[in-house]
């Protein structure tokens, strides 16, 4: 069935509904899938309520009906059936009603997000075009391509006046100084974090009275250059896409902000930016603001460990950072793969993020969805991209195996 066939057949089986419950997932992929359908199923006059969840598993689903997940789901083969799934990892639901650009034969790790599916299913609602400009944030958050599916949807944005685009620095921030100190790709270490030695770069980057963005990149290259990836170096120059629809201009700042507020336990205030009130921007800029000062803080604890200490994960103290500290320090720090970021819970489980270069040729999703059933757990996710929680007694044992099964 193709992708548009499911996106059809899942917007007539909403239609049919006096209410649906709507859950996604708390980063910028599911924020915005979930307030892209909030938004199409209130315009087709479909009451719902809109909830955030960090993680799902078959023992913590919601007992409302219908339920329709959103970035949530595809990974869990014990839904009942007539759950509804709009999602892009991994599929083991075999639902009736799930909308995946897998099933379709599409690339879900780069050609497809959660939003841009989504927003397939919106348009098979109603006219929703002028919300493709949220796309973008699941493009941004989950490190997608304009590729595929993801390009068809932003050429249509283009062509309808949703987004624009010039170049510049995608790093996200409201004033140079502030895109410096919360500089996360490319770390700044030592700066990253300061407010004081991120001013300082910046004045060294001036002449006359302007900033010269030209001398501001290679200040930052050369300070990175030493441990960095070059592509994490080559990526904060690029395509900034401007959404004219919504309250935050800059689609890296929108998808900065929702993605911190989701993780950082504010999410009522992410669908909030998405659903296009402004009233709270400037308390999600601080949510933000504090939420990746405090991923700082945790990467520069990880630079300063004791050299010589081995072990197959890094412990992180915030169970809101796991994810974000994974992607850093996989993205910057050169010859770790996979990276596993691993956080103890009060309920005495443990939460991992994955993160591997692909070299061993084994898709991160399945083999960690595998493994952490052996352990009593549940994850799953992308190619080079995964999560799982698990009893912490078995975490030694479990990030060991993974190391093993997709260390390169």
């Amino acid at each position: 069935m193709s992708i548009e066939t499911a996106a059809k057949d899942l917007a007539n089986e909403l239609l049919r509904q006096k209410y649906v419950e709507v859950l996604c997932h708390h980063d910028a992929d599911g924020i915005a899938a979930g307030s892209v359908m909030a938004m199409a199923l209130y315009r087709a006059d479909i009451p719902f309520r809109l909830r955030i969840t960090h993680r799902l598993s078959e023992d913590n689903l919601p007992k409302t009906k219908p339920l329709l997940l959103c970035d949530l789901g595809a990974g869990l083969s014990g839904l009942p059936e007539d759950t509804m799934v709009i999602d892009h990892h991994l599929p083991f639901f075999e639902g009736t009603h799930h909308v995946n650009p897998r099933l379709d034969g599409i690339d879900g790790d780069t050609e497809l997000c959660a939003a841009g599916t989504a927003y397939l299913v919106a348009n098979a609602l109603g006219d929703n075009r002028d919300l493709a400009g949220l796309t973008l944030l699941g493009i941004i958050g989950d490190g997608q391509t304009l590729a595929g599916k993801n390009q068809e949807i932003y050429l249509e944005a283009l062509g309808n006046g949703v987004i624009s685009k010039k170049r510049g620095v995608t790093l996200p921030g409201r004033t140079p100084e502030e895109q410096v100190e919360l500089s996360t790709e490319p770390f700044l270490h030592g700066i990253s974090g300061s407010k004081d030695k991120s001013q300082n770069i910046i004045s060294a980057s001036v002449s006359g009275e302007n900033l010269q963005w030209d001398i501001l990149c290679s200040l930052i290259v050369l300070h990175s250059a030493e441990k960095c990836k070059v592509e994490t170096m080559d990526s904060f120059w690029g395509d900034q896409w401007i959404l004219i629809r919504e309250v935050i201009e800059h689609a890296h700042n929108m998808a900065f902000v929702v993605d911190s507020c989701g993780k950082a336990g504010e999410g009522s205030t992410a669908v909030s930016l998405c659903l296009r009130s402004s009233k709270l921007i400037d308390k999600a800029y601080e949510t933000a603001r504090a939420h990746r000062l405090a991923l700082i803080q945790e990467m520069n604890r990880f630079l300063e460990q004791t050299p010589g200490v081995k072990t197959s994960h890094i412990m992180c103290s915030n169970q809101h950072l796991v994810s974000d500290l994974a992607d850093i320090v996989f993205r910057n720090i050169q010859g770790i793969s996979p990276v596993i970021v691993a956080t103890e819970k009060d309920d005495g489980t443990c939460s991992c993020s994955i993160r591997t270069d692909g070299k061993s040729g084994k898709y991160a999703g399945e083999v960690v969805h595998q493994l952490a059933l052996e352990y009593g757990g549940h994850g799953g996710g992308h190619q080079n991209r995964a999560g799982a929680t698990i009893a912490c007694e078995h975490l030694e044992k479990f990030t060991r195996q993974v190391t093993e099964v997709l260390g390169s």
